[in-house]
């Protein structure tokens, strides 16, 4: 009786650590250049859907530091969507970028965008 006791925990307990390693991992993470804040520059969405540079973006992500409340009139570069969040995203040739939530595009975070993040986005320099 207790081999089928220790069998049935040890099974449970494989069951509940297989359910929880699969929570919230990303599959695709969309991104999409803009004209503006509302209109989206057609035949540039991007579908990214491999693994390591998911982990990059949404490393990126997380580490995000708040920067503030701004009113901002400025145009983002991207919208991407990562999970059930969209936010808008402005980049350029520095280290640094910024994000905001698209339902609170005032509230800023600043976000450290290395050569590995701008390659996982297919980032390419604006020429002027």
């Amino acid at each position: 009786m207790k081999i089928k006791t220790i069998l049935f925990l040890i099974i449970c307990s494989m069951w509940l650590v297989a359910c929880n390693s699969n929570e919230e991992t990303t599959k695709t993470i969309e991104i999409q250049e803009l004209i503006n804040f509302e209109e989206e520059k057609s035949d540039t969405l991007q579908l990214i859907s491999d693994a390591k540079d998911i982990k990059i973006i949404e490393k990126t992500f997380k580490k995000a530091r708040e920067f503030g409340e701004v009113d901002n009139k400025v145009v983002p570069q991207y919208k991407i969507k990562l999970n059930d969040d969209e936010y808008y995203l402005w980049i350029d040739n520095t280290y640094t970028g910024t994000i905001a939530n698209v339902n609170s595009r005032n509230m800023f975070y600043n976000i450290y965008t290395t050569e590995e993040f701008k390659k996982a986005i297919n980032y390419q320099e604006q020429q002027k």
